[in-house]
C-alpha cells in the first residue's frame, strides 16, 4: 500500500467498534501500515463515505441489517464491505479485523 488507506467500521451506537478501532489502529501501526481506523454509528455511515474518502467498510455483526440498507450506496460509491465476523468482533481481535480489511483494499 503505498498511499494512506481509510477503514470505517460500524455498529449500531458506534461503541463496541470505538474499541475495536484501537485494536486494529495497534495492529496496523505495528505492522508499519498507512491506515487510518476509526468507527461511527451505522446511521451516520452514508454521511462518514459521503465527507472521507473509505477504502474498507466494516460492520459489526449485530448491524448485518445495515447491509440491505447501505447495499445501493456503498457499490455507487465503489466501498468494498464486509461484516465482522462474531468471534473476531467478541474478542475486540483487531489483528483479524485488520486482515479482513487488507483483503478488501487489495
Amino acid at each position: 500500500m503505498t498511499e494512506q488507506k481509510t477503514a470505517l467500521l460500524i455498529c449500531t451506537a458506534g461503541i463496541t467498534t470505538g474499541l475495536l478501532v484501537k485494536n486494529v489502529q495497534n495492529a496496523a501501526d505495528e505492522r508499519g501500515l498507512d491506515i487510518h481506523v476509526y468507527s461511527a454509528p451505522a446511521i451516520i455511515a452514508e454521511q462518514a463515505i459521503q465527507n472521507q474518502a473509505v477504502d474498507a467498510l466494516m460492520i459489526g455483526p449485530q448491524s448485518k441489517y445495515e447491509i440491505a440498507r447501505l447495499k445501493d450506496f456503498l457499490t455507487y460509491k465503489a466501498v468494498p464491505y464486509k461484516l465482522i465476523s462474531k468471534e473476531n468482533y467478541e474478542i475486540l481481535d483487531g489483528e483479524a479485523v485488520l486482515e479482513e480489511i487488507i483483503a478488501l483494499i487489495r
